[in-house]
């Protein structure tokens, strides 16, 4: 037998007689055999392997053409489309038929959405849903988002720019840890602030520079050897405090023959006091802070402070002075003590274990 042709404008073959049986078209191929059959007993068109009806399907077509297919589907081409409905105003699906559970795959019409969820019925239990402006809303509930892949590397980018931050680091800012022990902050350590709508982080010494930042910086100075007559400045047998408990905060300024340095700039408060005795008559005695901006030359009078007394026999007396002293430069900025009477029987008490004749310096800020 050879080729069968039918010709004519609406040319048919009909398979069968109506009545309750099988029809096949058998293709008897020498290594396989394949059929397009009615399987009468289902009321499906199917196309199987071999040639038996019914047996290893691979597509079926049922009364209300609904496709079902045995085996893979595979699309080839350039541009391959696989369209699902017809523009009805119908949910379309594709359902994940799961031996314990179900999943879908579809649109769900009346909100005009891309859903995909949980089981085989549009619309019920959704988890991710896609709108017509491509918005993405995770469903309410007690669902998990988990990036798994992240971890400072990979994983959640915003903008294409990478979340390099934990999630443990961001639960600090939601007070998900409570307070672990405590750290010295230093100049380097950084804040996070809000600089004009801008989210930045900034070093703790600006913090310091804004607050003010406290006192950091305070230290004493004594005269340990008592000596008669004036001194401009007190050159010598100056010593930091070290008894009873003295402690310096942060660093002490220096000293080099009656000048003092400072460790640091900023605004420095200083404070000299001078006790005295007289063994004659007396009528006055000053004590002066002098202080230089340029490296030891021209020192002026910052402070003088007088006192006077009569007396003809030994008398004790004290005064004391202050100044506030901005400190622009540790290089050229210095401060010397000195005191005057008018009798040359005056002397100027000091002690190695006791603030008699002292300086005291305190650091109030940064300048």
């Amino acid at each position: 037998m050879g080729t069968v042709q039918i010709d004519g404008s609406t040319p048919k073959i009909t398979v069968g007689n109506a009545t309750a049986e099988d029809a096949t078209i058998l293709f008897d191929g020498n290594a396989q055999d394949f059929y397009i059959a009615l399987d009468d007993s289902a009321d499906d068109l199917l196309i199987g392997l071999g040639s038996t009806v019914g047996s290893t399907p691979a597509i079926s077509i049922d009364e209300n053409l609904a496709v079902k297919t045995y085996g893979d589907i595979t699309m080839t081409g350039t541009t391959p489309v696989l369209t699902i409905g017809d523009a009805g105003a119908e949910d379309t699906a594709i359902v994940f038929d799961g031996n314990a559970q179900d999943f879908y795959i579809a649109l769900d019409d009346s909100a005009d959405d891309l859903v995909i969820g949980l089981g085989s019925t549009v619309g019920t239990t959704p988890a991710i849903s896609i709108n017509e402006d491509r918005d993405v809303t995770i469903s309410d509930g007690a669902i998990d988002f988990d990036v798994a892949s992240h971890d400072g590397t990979n994983g959640l980018k915003l903008g294409g720019t990478l979340v390099t931050t934990t999630a443990a680091e961001l639960n600090l800012l939601d007070g998900d840890t409570s307070v672990g022990s405590s750290i010295t902050i230093a100049d380097a350590d950084g804040f996070v602030v809000n600089d004009g709508g801008t989210m930045k982080t900034i070093p703790a010494s600006d913090i310091s520079t804004y607050a003010g930042g406290g006192i950091t910086d305070a230290c004493q100075w004594r005269l340990t050897t008592s000596f008669q007559g004036d001194a401009q400045p007190i050159d010598s047998n100056w010593e930091e405090v070290d008894t009873d408990g003295y402690g310096t905060l942060g660093s002490s300024v220096t000293e080099s023959s009656g000048i003092f340095t400072f460790p640091s700039t900023g605004y420095w408060w200083i404070q000299f006091t001078l006790v005295m005795y007289a063994e004659a008559d007396e009528n006055y005695h000053y004590i002066s802070i002098d202080t230089t901006t340029n490296n030891w030359n021209s020192f002026s009078a910052a402070a003088d402070i007088y006192t006077s007394t009569s007396s003809d026999h030994t008398h004790y007396k004290s005064g004391t002075g202050s100044f506030l002293f901005d400190v622009t430069s540790t290089a050229n900025c210095q401060v010397m003590f000195g005191l005057g009477t008018d009798t040359t029987a005056s002397y100027t008490y000091g002690h190695n274990d006791i603030n008699k004749t002292h300086v005291t310096f305190i650091k109030l800020a940064d300048t």
